[in-house]
């Protein structure tokens, strides 16, 4: 079983899936790898590869989700980073937020939640405390 991706010369390439975790498995906490996924059980926690995730139509993850590609046939009820491209195919169903370079939704794919797309961006804790301050003399109150 192989991923198809397109190299910068345009030519598709196909890359292995290294681990493939069955109908009939049951995680209860994290999975994380450097290679990719295929989930076909039960993940009760989150998963984190630095290269391709697929989901498959059996295969429901309750976590978030990070890798480079992110392909959705079985359910994810949590929140998907994708550093590349999400694809939800139509039998694919994701409850959370998504951010990814790029997203497809096949006809028939359920997505429930909100989405950035681009460039990720990151706001550390000094820069979002500047966001959060108002100029002097201005005041905020309850009433």
């Amino acid at each position: 079983m192989g991923w198809r991706t397109k190299n910068n010369d345009g030519k598709q390439t196909t890359g292995a899936i290294e681990n493939i975790l069955g109908r009939s498995l049951v995680v209860h906490g994290d999975l994380k790898a450097d290679g990719s996924f295929r989930v076909d059980g039960l993940i009760e926690g989150s998963v984190d590869s630095q290269a391709v995730v697929v989901i498959g139509e059996s295969g429901v993850i309750e976590g978030n989700v990070h890798g480079k590609d992110i392909v959705v046939a079985g359910q994810v009820r949590g929140d998907i980073f994708a550093t590349g491209h999400l694809e939800i195919v139509a039998s694919g169903t994701v409850e959370g937020d998504i951010e990814a370079q790029s997203v497809r939704i096949e006809k028939g794919g359920v997505y429930r939640g909100t989405s950035r797309m681009g460039a990720p961006t990151r706001v550390d804790a000094k820069e979002s405390s500047l966001l959060l301050q108002l100029p002097s003399g201005v005041g905020m109150s309850a009433r």
